[in-house]
């Protein structure tokens, strides 16, 4: 890969030489703190600015902000303001009709002019003299309104002034005068510049005529590696790499830095430094600037929990152990971190692992996601589910990521994107994934090949220290009528859900690449055979037993008649159906609610011995205190 050319100026900046071209005034939002590139070098935003708007041919450029109030690109700025403030031999205007805003705003223009000298300070004053100065014809002008949002936004309500800074603004978007006259390459011009564009009215930043909005992205590929091949002499041991070995520092610095501000970027050197990570190892100085850690997590996972992992899972999850395997062999690849990568620096872009799950309902799916995430983080709650059911329409993926710039909620983030950027080290669960609308598997998509996805306000959430589950039902409502039998090998089990998976994809939704980056990611679940029935059966009644004798008694049951009794109903109703008939309705009707009202009626002492048993008319059992007990 050869050298990126960087631009001498950053890419928005002539989309704002177009629009101004059109003679449209312009609202710059977006990354408006930042350095940006201008002649080969980074400098601050609104200096890049006024830099710009010079060469784009203003002779005049004012800029004002509710804190330093005016202030002027160079002296002959500042002394044409003054003339036009002390100017008095303009015709006075006809008296406007007093029937809308525009009166209010013709009065204040008069107010101001007869102040003469006066400096103006507020944003009325600084509103009033900007119309002033889109209608002289003498010198082209550009006033620059920095934060726009506080004098037109939501932050100016509790303005006694806010109705006619409105005013003004509505009559500034209509004026602007050529100047000087017939000069078409020129018009007077006010640029607005906000960091979040739905700050502003709508009738300011869409479908007006007069206006155009302009994006200040983020900086580009070729910016970011002309940024570091800049300033890479600022890390640590720098100064010990080849030539050869700089440039791939570069190269990869510059992709992992997607979406980063320049100032962050500036900042990664200062990292390099105090943590001791040269740019020869790009992947650890981002991961440790980005998340704070000194080291992956996946990385530190116990060897002894991992060598166990597949034991530990599959007493949470019973009789799916070709599942349990699937997740075990993510974990594995992850400790060691070899993958398919043409350097060593290159592994991490994508998810630690990318699964989809599919099977018959209530089987484990969810229940194996909760005890990965409990298993790797320790913590249960490191799982976040998303009821894909929830996502039907096409317009609810912006829930995921962010309403865009502009829309109702654009401030609040997206849940997923929001998930990631404060839990990056984490396990996603997107449950019934099949009723998600189509459009939103684009998203994924991007999640699955990049690892990262940006939000509507521009923040790019990554997914490479993250585990992604799909869980579906695909082909379930087939399976009692295909697979009488339940004796039906697994295999056979595997192939009718694989099967069903692939039609889903590129025959339902025609999108056959999706099944192409699941690959050995699609992980069938088997059904509920007798014996994993009574397995989970034990299980339950063990949490009760462990309930019982934290309450002073000694619980037994008659496992066997109780096993029997479930089994036979779950197969009654077919054992597709899944695992969450055993707990509820079935032992919680039959064994639970009866335990619970015989001790709240006999009231046994600590120690007594209670045991649990079918008789001619079970279920529900029978409950009775043994003999000897105390």
């Amino acid at each position: 890969m050869g050298t990126l050319s960087a631009p001498r100026g950053a890419p928005w900046l002539v989309r704002a030489y177009h629009e101004l071209q059109r003679r449209r005034h312009l609202v710059i939002h977006g990354n408006v703190d930042d350095l940006v590139r201008w002649h080969d070098r980074y400098q601050p935003f609104t200096d890049t600015l006024t830099d710009f708007l010079a060469v784009a041919g203003f002779d005049v450029i004012v800029r004002y902000n509710m804190v330093d109030g005016l202030t002027y690109h160079d002296d002959a700025s500042r002394d044409f303001v003054r003339h036009q403030l002390s100017d008095n031999t303009r015709p006075p205007r006809a008296r406007p009709r007093r029937d809308g805003v525009i009166t209010s705003a013709d009065l204040l223009e008069q107010q101001l002019l007869a102040a003469g000298q006066a400096q103006p300070r507020t944003p009325v004053d600084v509103l009033a003299l900007t119309l002033r100065l889109m209608s002289q014809p003498e010198r082209p002008c550009v006033v620059v309104i920095e934060s726009a949002d506080l004098i037109v936004g939501p932050a100016a309500e509790l303005s006694a002034d806010r109705v006619t800074q409105l005013a003004y603004v509505r009559r500034l978007l209509a004026s602007g005068a050529a100047a000087p006259p017939g000069e078409q390459r020129h018009h007077n011009t006010v640029v607005f510049v906000v960091r979040d564009l739905g700050e502003l009215p709508a009738w300011l930043r869409r479908d007006n005529p007069h206006v155009a909005t302009v994006l200040a992205d983020r900086p580009g590929i070729a910016e970011r590696a002309a940024f570091l091949r800049e300033n890479l002499s600022a890390y640590h041991q720098a100064d010990v790499l080849t030539a050869e070995a700089r440039d791939n520092a570069v190269r990869v610095l510059a992709n992992l830095t997607d979406g980063m501000t320049i100032v962050d970027i500036g900042a990664l050197s200062v990292t390099s430094q105090v943590a001791l990570i040269p740019p020869s190892m790009p992947r650890r100085l981002v991961a440790r600037h980005r998340f704070g850690l000194r080291d992956d997590p996946w990385e530190q996972l116990d060897l002894a929990k991992i060598t166990s992992a597949e034991e530990l899972l599959s007493r949470r999850v019973i009789g799916q152990l070709p599942a349990v395997r699937a997740v075990t062999d993510v974990l594995v690849n992850a400790r060691v971190g070899l993958d398919f990568v043409s350097d060593g620096q290159q592994a991490g872009t994508r998810p630690k692992g990318v699964f989809f799950f599919v099977g018959p309902t209530g089987v484990g799916k969810t229940e194996l996601a909760k005890a990965l995430a409990e298993l790797v983080f320790d913590d249960e709650s490191a799982l976040r589910r998303f009821d894909m059911s929830e996502y039907s329409e096409e317009h609810a993926s912006e829930r995921l990521t962010g309403a865009p710039p502009g829309f109702v909620g654009h401030d609040h983030g997206g849940t997923l994107t929001n998930w990631v950027l404060d839990r990056p080290f984490s396990v996603l669960l997107f449950d019934e994934i099949d009723k998600a609308h189509e459009k939103i598997l684009d998203k994924f998509l991007q999640i699955i090949d990049d690892g990262r996805l940006t939000d509507g306000q521009g923040r790019t959430a990554y997914f490479t220290h993250s585990l992604v589950i799909f869980t579906s039902n695909i082909g379930a409502g087939d399976l009692r009528r295909t697979f009488s039998d339940p004796a039906m090998s697994y295999e056979a089990i595997k192939e009718h859900f694989n099967q069903a998976v692939a039609d889903f994809f590129t025959t339902r939704l025609r999108r056959p690449e999706l099944l192409g980056r699941l690959g050995s990611g699609i992980v069938v679940f088997d059904l509920l055979r007798e014996n994993v029935i009574v397995d989970i059966c034990d299980k339950f009644l063990d949490q009760i037993v462990t309930a019982a004798q934290a309450r002073g008694y000694d619980l037994a049951f008659d496992r066997a008649a109780i096993g029997r009794a479930v089994v036979d109903e779950v197969t009654r109703h077919g054992a597709a159906l899944g695992a969450r008939q055993i707990r509820s309705p079935l032992l919680e009707q039959w064994v639970r609610i009866p335990l619970n009202r015989w001790i709240l009626e006999h009231q046994p002492p600590p120690g007594t011995r209670i045991f649990v048993h079918r008789t001619d008319t079970s279920p529900p059992f029978v409950i009775d205190a043994l003999s000897g007990s105390s």
